[in-house]
């Protein structure tokens, strides 16, 4: 069976090849999974769409992907088609930018677009986040920029660049979490600056390297609604209304929303970082879907799910339980304790050294993040161990 914390490990080797920290709603839809038919003609809530334009890239210089060889762990697995074919060509609208396939009907990029509209809002009022505090904490600079601009630094590469006088007497890691953190902290002008003056860098101009404050959404053509919604980090796939619609599409496109916003508060430069218990159930409990009674905590243990593959069982149930999980450390903590959690995870640098000796399959920046940050409904300090072994019997007494 493929070990995940191997991969994780052997991840971390090479900083500029390092892999997703976690699978996350790029992932799956799983409720939506679960629980919808495959009927391209299924009815949802009746909306009017909403207004907006259809562009050419090749007029506006905004094109969904601008890398040479764009990677799922950026835009999901669902949006080969965008990121390969049908990158050049979109519908705009306030808050999206949504690209597909020319042959599509129009009103597949309407109808998409209206649901992102929809639910925008209210996913971000759900995550008691503003929409502008999720630009803000977006990385403007597409990843793969970032993540050579981060290389470059760890390798003393940039003369206009000023180091620290110690820089040179710092072992490999403390070097990489320097050039990792200043590259966060860096300003989009700086970086701009620094990646089209470079011959050699991923992107030449600004518009190929700098995304537009919208949501890029991408219509995939999966002919069912298993895997029709995916959140990634500069937006959501879905897919095409034409071919099948999902069963409440309204949530499952809220769900993918509210995990965008996750990789917009949490993801450093190597993935999500978070399980995928606590994103899928943030997402399921955030998004309206359907979560287990606590009376019914015994029959899964949900925090022990930190990868896709330690799922076990029914899925719709699985993600049930995955949203009581959520629901424990909300009601104890509060969202807007969870955010600043989430915002912690995204500070800390991966460390190949402390991944490698932990004793938990976690990532180990949302380790030191929770353990430092979350309690338990009696106030005592709860750690991510304690929440792995001790789940149902914290849950009993909930």
């Amino acid at each position: 069976m493929f070990n995940s914390k191997l991969h994780l490990l052997l991840s971390g080797l090479v900083i500029a090849t390092a892999a997703n920290l976690v699978g996350c709603g790029s992932g799956d839809s799983g409720v939506a999974e679960a629980n919808n038919s495959n009927s391209a003609n299924e009815s949802n809530t009746p909306t009017t769409n909403v207004s907006g334009t259809f562009k050419s890239s090749y007029d506006t210089n905004i094109f969904y992907s601008t890398e040479m060889m764009p990677s799922s762990q950026v835009y999901g697995r669902k949006a080969n088609g965008c990121t390969q074919q049908y990158k050049d060509y979109y519908f705009e609208t306030e808050h999206t930018l949504v690209f597909g396939n020319t042959n599509l009907p129009e009103s597949d990029f309407k109808q998409v677009a209206t649901w992102v509209e929809n639910n925008f809002d209210s996913a971000l009022s759900a995550m008691q986040i503003t929409k502008g505090e999720y630009f803000s904490n977006r990385y403007a600079i597409r990843l793969d920029g970032l993540k050579y601009i981060r290389n470059n630094l760890a390798y003393k590469q940039y003369d206009s660049v000023s180091y620290p006088s110690e820089f040179d007497n710092w072992n490999y890691e403390q070097q990489v979490d320097w050039a990792t953190k200043t590259t966060k902290n860096m300003d989009t002008a700086q970086a701009v600056g620094l990646l089209v003056n470079d011959p050699y860098s991923p992107f030449q101009t600004e518009s190929e390297a700098v995304l537009e404050d919208k949501l890029y959404v991408c219509i995939h053509e999966t002919n069912t609604t298993n895997g029709w919604g995916e959140g990634n980090l500069v937006g959501i796939n879905v897919g095409a209304p034409s071919i099948a619609v999902p069963h409440e599409a309204d949530k499952i496109v809220k769900h993918e929303i509210i995990h965008t916003i996750q990789y917009a508060l949490t993801a450093n430069f190597e993935g999500l970082g978070l399980p995928r218990w606590f994103s899928e159930g943030q997402a399921v409990s955030l998004s309206g879907m359907n979560v287990a009674h606590k009376s019914k905590h015994g029959e899964y243990d949900p925090t022990l799910v930190v990868y896709y593959n330690d799922e076990i069982g029914d899925q719709a149930t699985a993600y049930s339980h995955y949203g009581l999980a959520y629901q424990y450390l909300k009601d104890t903590n509060g969202q807007s304790s969870i955010i600043s959690f989430m915002k912690d995870v995204k500070q800390v640098t991966y460390d190949f050294s402390k991944q490698l000796n932990s004793p938990l399959e976690e990532y180990h920046g949302y380790v030191e993040a929770f353990d430092k940050s979350m309690k338990q409904f009696n106030g005592v300090p709860l750690s991510v161990e304690q929440y792995r072994y001790d789940y149902q019997s914290l849950l009993t007494d909930y």
